[in-house]
């Protein structure tokens, strides 16, 4: 009997180097792909992008510094790094932070030797095919894994717009995970941002895109960031803990680039686009809710999520351990303080035929496990209000 295998393609061009303490290397890392380098960050990262600087210099690396991004990634922001990295002279660029500074830095790194505006690129104009700069990604959240994908969400405000750019030649050149980075994160946004790994994690494993490459990379995740999420969230000093995070989002974001993900993304963008909600905040609140939506489409997954999180055994009926995995995510991003309703964030039902009419575009919606139309979309808003 001839057995066909379903096509399935996997690209991760990024070299990966993790390890406490890996961060000590960074000015040799960079040196081998530059003289000149242009870091992005946050304010609030300001130290850690000055260290940066002197682990450059003390390779022969000469630093610039933008510590520009604030809050999600805007068009204007990463404008602002692409100009100052052509008035440095940057032949590589370094991003550290969570995934709004490595997006920033990622775009910034593509765009820079496109002639056209940013905002041009975001509503749909292709690019010429002139290599950008490389770039090192350097994660202190774990987080959107935005360390390995080719991706950088961007928001555009007067449009109201959240949408990607993306580009093959846009992976990182290396990332390098240091958990010690992350041990200084609060709790919300440790909360918050591994809620958001959590989602990716689930959604690639359940997606249509799903296959045996990508399948066993979010599983792991899901068994790392489900036995270390809380512990992380309440004794951030906890390096076992922040290291099983770090690497969770690293493999989930390796699944989601390649499988995509799902339903909550598509509904976290536009909401995301309306509202001031972390991301990762709101893909926590929806995840519920879409796994309850699909748990019928994709049981015999979800009951590995179960497993997976465990609470279901081998024999456990597959509907069954399915509600069991919707219970579980539940509960436990609820006691890491994820809220379970939108409306007291200022969602508002007046807004959602807008939200709906926003979502159904999205890339995300067209991989999840069960298929989704105007309706089905505001059900599941519905839900979460």
């Amino acid at each position: 009997m001839e057995v066909k295998m379903a096509e399935t393609r996997f690209y991760l061009p990024t070299e990966i180097v993790a390890g406490a303490g890996c961060f000590e290397g960074l000015g040799n890392a960079v040196r081998r792909l530059g003289r000149r380098a242009l870091l992005v960050g946050s304010p609030g990262r300001q130290a850690l992008l000055e260290r940066a600087a002197a682990l450059l210099a003390s390779a022969g690396v000469e630093a610039a510094l933008f510590a520009g991004v604030r809050g999600e990634p805007t068009l204007e922001v990463v404008e602002a790094a692409r100009e100052r990295a052509r008035a440095s002279r940057a032949e590589v660029m370094v991003g550290i932070g969570g995934g709004s500074a490595i997006d920033v830095a990622k775009a910034a790194a593509g765009l820079c030797r496109e002639p056209g505006a940013v905002a041009e690129y975001h509503a749909g104009r292709p690019l010429s095919g002139t290599r950008g700069l490389p770039l090192v990604a350097v994660p202190t959240t774990a987080g959107t894994g935005a360390e390995v994908t080719k991706n950088a969400v961007l928001i555009d405000p007067g449009r109201g717009v959240k949408e990607s750019i993306r580009d093959d030649s846009w992976f990182p050149a290396l990332a390098l995970l240091d958990p010690a980075l992350t041990l200084s994160l609060p709790p919300e946004v440790t909360a918050s941002t591994g809620a958001d790994a959590l989602c990716q994690a689930i959604e690639a494993f359940v997606s249509i895109g799903a296959g045996p490459v990508s399948d066993p990379l979010a599983a792991d995740a899901i068994r790392r960031i489900g036995r270390s999420l809380e512990r992380a969230v309440a004794h951030g000093d906890d390096l076992a803990a922040r290291s099983d995070m770090l690497y969770g989002s690293l493999l989930a974001g390796m699944a989601m680039t390649n499988a995509r993900l799902g339903a909550v993304h598509g509904l976290a963008h536009p909401l995301g686009a309306r509202y001031s909600i972390a991301h990762g905040t709101l893909c926590g609140l929806l995840l519920p809710y879409v796994m309850r939506y699909n748990a019928d489409y994709a049981a015999d997954k979800y009951a590995q999520v179960a497993a997976l999180l465990g609470v279901a055994e081998g024999n456990t009926p597959p509907a069954e351990a399915a509600q069991r995995a919707v219970e579980r995510v539940r509960a436990l991003l609820a006691r890491v303080g994820i809220p379970a309703r939108l409306a007291p964030l200022g969602v508002r039902e007046a807004d959602l035929p807008a939200i709906v009419a926003e979502a159904l575009p999205q890339s995300s919606l067209k991989h999840n496990p069960r298929p989704m139309a105007a309706e089905d979309v505001r059900e599941v808003l519905v839900m979460a209000l």
